[in-house]
Protein backbone atom coordinates (compact mmCIF):
# COMPACT_ATOMS: atom_id res chain seq x y z
CA UNK A 1 0.00 0.00 0.00
CA UNK A 2 1.44 2.98 -1.35
CA UNK A 3 2.35 6.38 1.20
CA UNK A 4 -0.29 8.63 0.51
CA UNK A 5 -2.09 11.92 2.47
CA UNK A 6 -6.23 11.49 1.84
CA UNK A 7 -7.10 14.87 -0.44
CA UNK A 8 -9.57 15.54 1.77
CA UNK A 9 -7.30 15.72 4.61
CA UNK A 10 -4.40 17.97 2.35
CA UNK A 11 -7.59 20.01 2.24
CA UNK A 12 -8.11 20.17 5.76
CA UNK A 13 -4.59 21.02 6.71
CA UNK A 14 -3.79 23.61 3.84
CA UNK A 15 -7.51 25.17 3.65
CA UNK A 16 -9.75 23.68 6.01
CA UNK A 17 -9.89 23.85 10.17
CA UNK A 18 -6.30 22.18 10.57
CA UNK A 19 -4.63 25.47 9.32
CA UNK A 20 -3.74 26.34 12.68
CA UNK A 21 -1.73 22.74 12.94
CA UNK A 22 -0.21 23.59 9.72
CA UNK A 23 0.96 27.17 10.82
CA UNK A 24 2.62 25.46 14.31
CA UNK A 25 4.09 22.88 12.71
CA UNK A 26 6.25 25.10 9.94
CA UNK A 27 6.98 28.00 13.32
CA UNK A 28 8.45 24.89 14.60
CA UNK A 29 10.13 22.85 12.35
CA UNK A 30 13.62 22.95 14.26
CA UNK A 31 11.69 20.68 16.49
CA UNK A 32 8.59 18.46 14.50
CA UNK A 33 8.33 17.26 11.27
CA UNK A 34 5.00 16.25 9.53
CA UNK A 35 5.75 12.42 7.45
CA UNK A 36 3.45 11.04 4.87
CA UNK A 37 2.03 7.84 5.71
CA UNK A 38 -0.05 4.72 4.48
CA UNK A 39 -3.81 4.48 4.79
CA UNK A 40 -4.07 8.20 4.13
CA UNK A 41 -2.52 9.28 7.22
CA UNK A 42 -0.27 11.82 8.54
CA UNK A 43 1.94 11.49 11.28
CA UNK A 44 4.30 14.11 13.36
CA UNK A 45 7.73 13.23 14.37
CA UNK A 46 9.33 14.81 17.50
CA UNK A 47 12.91 13.62 18.11
CA UNK A 48 12.19 10.84 15.62
CA UNK A 49 8.71 9.62 18.51
CA UNK A 50 5.64 9.75 16.42
CA UNK A 51 3.18 12.02 18.84
CA UNK A 52 0.47 12.74 16.12
CA UNK A 53 -0.94 10.49 14.02
CA UNK A 54 -3.56 12.08 11.67
CA UNK A 55 -6.13 10.20 9.71
CA UNK A 56 -8.99 11.69 7.93
CA UNK A 57 -10.99 11.62 10.94
CA UNK A 58 -9.03 10.28 13.54
CA UNK A 59 -6.56 11.31 16.30
CA UNK A 60 -3.90 9.63 18.19
CA UNK A 61 -0.76 9.10 20.04
CA UNK A 62 1.23 6.25 21.01
CA UNK A 63 0.45 5.53 24.58
CA UNK A 64 3.65 3.67 25.31
CA UNK A 65 5.06 7.21 25.77
CA UNK A 66 2.34 8.09 29.04
CA UNK A 67 3.89 4.97 31.17
CA UNK A 68 3.90 7.71 34.35
CA UNK A 69 1.48 10.51 32.89
CA UNK A 70 -1.94 11.20 31.92
CA UNK A 71 -2.89 10.33 28.45
CA UNK A 72 -4.68 13.43 26.52
CA UNK A 73 -8.14 13.13 26.90
CA UNK A 74 -9.41 15.17 24.21
CA UNK A 75 -6.45 15.35 21.21
CA UNK A 76 -8.83 16.30 18.82
CA UNK A 77 -10.19 18.93 20.13
CA UNK A 78 -6.63 20.20 21.07
CA UNK A 79 -4.99 19.50 17.54
CA UNK A 80 -7.74 21.43 16.03
CA UNK A 81 -8.06 24.43 18.10
CA UNK A 82 -5.16 24.64 20.30
CA UNK A 83 -1.95 22.83 18.84
CA UNK A 84 0.48 24.83 20.62
CA UNK A 85 -0.90 23.46 24.15
CA UNK A 86 -1.15 19.38 22.86
CA UNK A 87 2.26 20.05 21.73
CA UNK A 88 3.55 21.49 24.90
CA UNK A 89 2.34 18.97 26.99
CA UNK A 90 3.53 15.74 24.83
CA UNK A 91 7.04 17.26 24.39
CA UNK A 92 7.28 17.23 27.98
CA UNK A 93 5.94 13.40 28.27
CA UNK A 94 8.16 12.21 25.02
CA UNK A 95 11.24 14.24 26.40
CA UNK A 96 10.51 12.01 29.96
CA UNK A 97 10.64 8.56 28.34
CA UNK A 98 13.41 9.28 26.24
CA UNK A 99 15.40 10.35 29.22
CA UNK A 100 14.15 7.15 30.43
CA UNK A 101 15.33 4.74 27.21
CA UNK A 102 17.98 6.56 26.57
CA UNK A 103 17.01 5.95 22.65
CA UNK A 104 20.63 8.04 21.65
CA UNK A 105 20.10 7.94 17.75
CA UNK A 106 16.65 9.63 17.86
CA UNK A 107 17.43 12.80 18.17
CA UNK A 108 20.16 12.67 15.88
CA UNK A 109 17.96 11.20 13.02
CA UNK A 110 15.41 14.09 13.54
CA UNK A 111 18.23 16.85 13.39
CA UNK A 112 20.02 15.25 9.96
CA UNK A 113 16.06 15.55 8.42
CA UNK A 114 15.32 18.84 9.84
CA UNK A 115 18.81 20.10 8.82
CA UNK A 116 18.76 18.57 4.79
CA UNK A 117 16.26 20.53 3.20
CA UNK A 118 17.94 23.73 2.10
CA UNK A 119 17.88 24.10 -1.68
CA UNK A 120 22.00 24.74 -1.36
CA UNK A 121 22.23 21.29 0.31
CA UNK A 122 23.50 18.21 -0.79
CA UNK A 123 20.68 16.06 -0.32
CA UNK A 124 17.05 16.63 0.86
CA UNK A 125 15.51 14.19 3.29
CA UNK A 126 12.08 13.17 2.19
CA UNK A 127 11.17 10.94 4.92
CA UNK A 128 11.90 9.61 8.08
CA UNK A 129 11.36 5.84 9.13
CA UNK A 130 10.85 4.60 5.90
CA UNK A 131 9.29 1.25 5.41
CA UNK A 132 8.68 -0.57 2.22
CA UNK A 133 5.28 -1.68 1.01
CA UNK A 134 5.25 -5.29 0.99
CA UNK A 135 1.70 -5.96 0.19
CA UNK A 136 2.05 -7.84 -3.23
CA UNK A 137 4.62 -9.91 -2.17
CA UNK A 138 3.98 -13.83 -0.55
CA UNK A 139 4.10 -13.31 3.12
CA UNK A 140 7.09 -15.96 3.00
CA UNK A 141 9.09 -13.68 0.98
CA UNK A 142 8.76 -10.74 2.80
CA UNK A 143 11.61 -9.46 4.20
CA UNK A 144 10.90 -8.64 7.94
CA UNK A 145 13.56 -5.69 8.77
CA UNK A 146 12.53 -3.67 5.22
CA UNK A 147 12.89 -0.34 6.86
CA UNK A 148 15.77 2.62 6.77
CA UNK A 149 16.14 5.22 9.09
CA UNK A 150 15.74 8.18 6.60
CA UNK A 151 15.26 8.53 2.92
CA UNK A 152 16.26 11.20 0.33
CA UNK A 153 17.38 12.48 -2.54
CA UNK A 154 20.94 13.64 -3.96
CA UNK A 155 19.94 17.20 -5.70
CA UNK A 156 22.92 16.96 -8.13
CA UNK A 157 22.36 13.45 -9.87
CA UNK A 158 18.53 12.96 -8.76
CA UNK A 159 19.97 9.53 -7.03
CA UNK A 160 17.79 7.89 -4.19
CA UNK A 161 19.80 7.63 -1.44
CA UNK A 162 18.89 5.36 2.03
CA UNK A 163 20.66 6.39 5.61
CA UNK A 164 21.19 4.50 8.55
CA UNK A 165 21.79 6.55 11.15
CA UNK A 166 24.67 5.54 13.89
CA UNK A 167 25.45 7.09 17.53
CA UNK A 168 27.92 5.25 19.61
CA UNK A 169 30.24 2.18 18.81
CA UNK A 170 27.31 -0.18 20.70
CA UNK A 171 25.19 0.69 17.43
CA UNK A 172 27.30 -0.84 14.88
CA UNK A 173 27.08 -4.40 16.33
CA UNK A 174 24.45 -6.56 16.75
CA UNK A 175 20.85 -7.31 15.20
CA UNK A 176 20.50 -3.69 14.32
CA UNK A 177 23.87 -2.99 13.25
CA UNK A 178 26.03 -1.91 10.27
CA UNK A 179 25.63 -5.84 8.94
CA UNK A 180 22.24 -6.35 9.52
CA UNK A 181 21.37 -3.05 7.85
CA UNK A 182 23.33 -4.08 4.52
CA UNK A 183 21.78 -7.54 4.51
CA UNK A 184 18.15 -5.86 4.68
CA UNK A 185 19.74 -3.30 1.85
CA UNK A 186 20.76 -6.44 -0.24
CA UNK A 187 17.37 -8.36 0.00
CA UNK A 188 15.33 -5.43 -0.43
CA UNK A 189 17.09 -3.69 -3.48
CA UNK A 190 18.58 -6.53 -5.28
CA UNK A 191 16.74 -9.53 -4.15
CA UNK A 192 13.97 -11.79 -5.26
CA UNK A 193 11.93 -9.35 -4.94
CA UNK A 194 13.37 -6.31 -6.22
CA UNK A 195 11.39 -5.30 -9.00
CA UNK A 196 8.19 -4.91 -6.37
CA UNK A 197 10.89 -3.11 -4.07
CA UNK A 198 11.44 -0.76 -6.91
CA UNK A 199 8.71 0.39 -8.12
CA UNK A 200 6.99 0.56 -4.33
CA UNK A 201 9.71 3.13 -3.32
CA UNK A 202 9.32 4.98 -7.04
CA UNK A 203 5.96 5.53 -5.88
CA UNK A 204 6.62 6.48 -2.13
CA UNK A 205 8.34 9.01 -3.73
CA UNK A 206 6.28 10.59 -6.27
CA UNK A 207 3.78 10.84 -3.37
CA UNK A 208 5.62 12.06 -0.62
CA UNK A 209 6.97 14.56 -2.76
CA UNK A 210 3.66 15.78 -3.96
CA UNK A 211 2.06 15.86 -0.92
CA UNK A 212 4.19 17.64 0.99
CA UNK A 213 4.61 20.27 -1.75
CA UNK A 214 0.92 20.74 -1.87
CA UNK A 215 0.91 21.14 2.22
CA UNK A 216 4.32 23.70 1.63
CA UNK A 217 6.09 21.51 3.22
CA UNK A 218 8.95 21.21 0.72
CA UNK A 219 10.39 24.22 -1.44
CA UNK A 220 12.69 24.73 -4.10
CA UNK A 221 12.96 20.89 -4.94
CA UNK A 222 11.56 19.01 -8.19
CA UNK A 223 11.88 15.45 -8.58
CA UNK A 224 14.15 14.82 -12.19
CA UNK A 225 11.73 14.06 -15.03
CA UNK A 226 12.87 10.39 -15.18
CA UNK A 227 13.77 8.57 -11.60
CA UNK A 228 15.67 5.97 -11.82
CA UNK A 229 14.57 2.50 -10.05
CA UNK A 230 18.61 1.76 -10.96
CA UNK A 231 20.16 4.78 -8.92
CA UNK A 232 19.71 3.31 -5.45
CA UNK A 233 22.26 4.17 -2.18
CA UNK A 234 22.78 3.20 1.19
CA UNK A 235 25.21 5.62 2.97
CA UNK A 236 25.72 4.94 7.06
CA UNK A 237 25.66 8.11 9.01
CA UNK A 238 27.83 8.18 12.07
CA UNK A 239 27.88 10.69 15.43
CA UNK A 240 30.86 9.67 17.18
CA UNK A 241 29.81 10.06 21.04
CA UNK A 242 34.18 10.66 21.99
CA UNK A 243 35.13 11.72 18.17
CA UNK A 244 37.06 8.86 17.71
CA UNK A 245 36.56 8.16 14.65
CA UNK A 246 38.94 5.33 13.65
CA UNK A 247 37.43 2.89 15.77
CA UNK A 248 34.26 3.55 13.92
CA UNK A 249 36.07 3.00 10.47
CA UNK A 250 37.44 -0.02 12.02
CA UNK A 251 33.99 -2.00 12.88
CA UNK A 252 32.21 -0.85 9.80
CA UNK A 253 34.92 -2.47 7.84
CA UNK A 254 34.67 -5.69 9.31
CA UNK A 255 30.70 -5.76 9.15
CA UNK A 256 30.68 -5.06 6.14
CA UNK A 257 32.74 -7.69 5.07
CA UNK A 258 30.28 -10.48 7.56
CA UNK A 259 27.51 -8.99 5.13
CA UNK A 260 29.00 -10.61 2.26
CA UNK A 261 27.90 -7.54 0.12
CA UNK A 262 29.75 -6.96 -2.89
CA UNK A 263 28.84 -2.67 -2.95
CA UNK A 264 30.52 -0.30 -1.51
CA UNK A 265 28.97 1.74 0.90
CA UNK A 266 29.77 5.56 1.86
CA UNK A 267 30.08 6.96 5.66
CA UNK A 268 29.46 10.09 6.15
CA UNK A 269 29.95 11.97 10.14
CA UNK A 270 28.11 14.45 11.84
CA UNK A 271 28.13 16.29 15.05
CA UNK A 272 25.96 18.08 17.51
CA UNK A 273 26.84 21.26 16.18
CA UNK A 274 26.62 20.45 12.68
CA UNK A 275 24.19 17.74 10.82
CA UNK A 276 24.88 19.01 7.51
CA UNK A 277 25.23 15.86 4.77
CA UNK A 278 28.29 16.53 2.72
Amino acid sequence: MARKIHEKLIERITNGDLIPLLNFLKTNKEKLSLEVRQVGKAFVYYKKCKILELGLNSYSIDEKYFENNSKPTDIKNQVINNPELYFKETLLVVDSWLNKHRKQEFETQHNIAIHNQDKDDKYIILDMEYNFSQSEIEKSKRVKRAGFDLLGIERQTGRIVFFEVKKGLKALTGTAGIKTHIVDFEKCLYGSNKKEFRMNLISDIRNIVSDKKKIGLIENFDLPATLSIEDIDLIFVFEPLAGDKDDYSKIYKEEHRKSASMREFRTIYVSEKNFKLI
